[in-house]
């Protein structure tokens, strides 16, 4: 076992070296907190992310050897981003509001990039030829769950990962690989406490008393995922977050740390404010170009042009009338038609 320990010792420096703060390992079988997920999945607090209800994935979540054979062990890692510069409460007119997160370059094509440096990595260093399976948020294993069995951190009440020191605004990546490396100890600490702000700062009440989410009243889902209309009850709620929302981040203590903050991801692509009144004036062609390599095509432009009605509806200028008004003379698409009649009455004054 000492050849694998000094593996294990020599793959952490190298995975801090390409920008992973954080790195634990353990078991992959049994996958923690199944059950709770499950449960999650059957209340159906998934709202239309039915990928996560299918029963392939649900399997696959609650044992990783049925994505990588011989899974043994699991590799956690986390890479910090940048997080929000303005203050929660600020609000700039014709602007939405973009999450910290998605600022940068998607994380997705920096971090894959990485994974991939570490998988040849240990194939290079292994005794043996060596199997390993990487994901970013992209692949059916409950990485939290893992992160928090191999020490990373712990899920807080809004169900984001907290590391003691570093707080929540990290990206989270998981190698599967058939490699017994040594694991490391869980993490044990209950880092909340009676702690309630992210509880109290949520605008639409998201957060749930068993520390899960409902997804179909969070902000980031009905602005990214979520494509269909938001209802009406929950969008003055959005208020002006245009892309996701960091509002339970934000409030969270262990985000509360002072100094300067970098991110092995870079600077931000993207502004934390998005003219509006621009990105209704665009063809999809000049939203796909100029949100390129961005999570914001995530949500594509049907997402994003019901998002800005929604945002300027909520901020109530009359000065968006004119161009409301001829997208929903212009715009065939049910959902966009809903989002632009939405916030012309809202900004009338009319019986929204």
């Amino acid at each position: 076992m000492g050849a694998l320990s000094q593996l294990k010792d020599a793959f952490k420096a190298k995975a801090q070296q390409v920008g992973f703060t954080q790195v634990g390992i353990t078991e992959a079988f049994p996958a923690p907190h199944i059950d709770a997920f499950q449960h999650w999945v059957e209340q159906e607090r998934h709202a239309g992310m039915a990928y996560l209800a299918r029963p392939d994935t649900l399997a696959k979540r609650a044992d990783p050897r049925l994505i990588l054979a011989d899974c043994q062990r699991v590799i956690c890692l986390a890479m910090p981003y940048l997080p929000p510069q303005a203050p929660l409460g600020e609000t700039r007119s014709g602007y939405g509001r973009v999450s910290a997160y998605a600022l940068t370059v998607d994380y997705h094509l920096t971090i894959e990039e990485k994974l991939n440096e570490l998988a040849l990595f240990l194939n290079a260093n292994a005794p043996k030829a060596v199997a390993v399976r990487s994901y970013v948020d992209t692949g059916p294993v409950l990485e939290r769950a893992f992160a928090e069995q191999a020490g990373v951190g712990m899920p807080g009440k809004n169900t984001n990962l907290i590391i003691p020191g570093v707080g929540s605004y990290v990206f989270l990546a998981v190698m599967l690989t058939d490699l017994p490396l040594l694991v490391d100890p869980p993490f044990t600490r209950d880092l909340c406490g009676s702690c309630q702000r992210c509880i109290e700062a949520c605008p639409t009440g998201c957060i749930l008393p068993d520390r899960t989410i409902d997804a179909a009243r969070c902000i980031s889902y009905l602005t990214i995922e979520n494509k269909s209309s938001i209802p009406d009850e929950l969008k003055p709620k959005v208020g002006s977050w245009f892309f996701g929302c960091d509002a339970c981040q934000m409030v969270c203590p262990h985000n509360a740390r002072p100094g300067e903050h970098t991110s092995p991801l870079g600077d931000p692509s993207l502004p934390e404010f998005v003219n509006l009144y621009e990105l209704l004036a665009w063809d999809e062609f000049t939203i796909t170009t100029r949100f390129a390599d961005t999570a914001l095509l995530r949500a594509k432009r049907r997402g994003l042009l019901r998002n800005a009605a929604v945002v300027l509806g909520n901020q109530g200028d009359t000065n968006a009338l004119p161009l409301l008004r001829r997208h929903l003379a212009e715009e065939n698409d049910p959902v966009l038609q809903d989002a632009f009649a939405w916030a012309i009455r809202q900004i009338n004054g009319e019986d929204a």
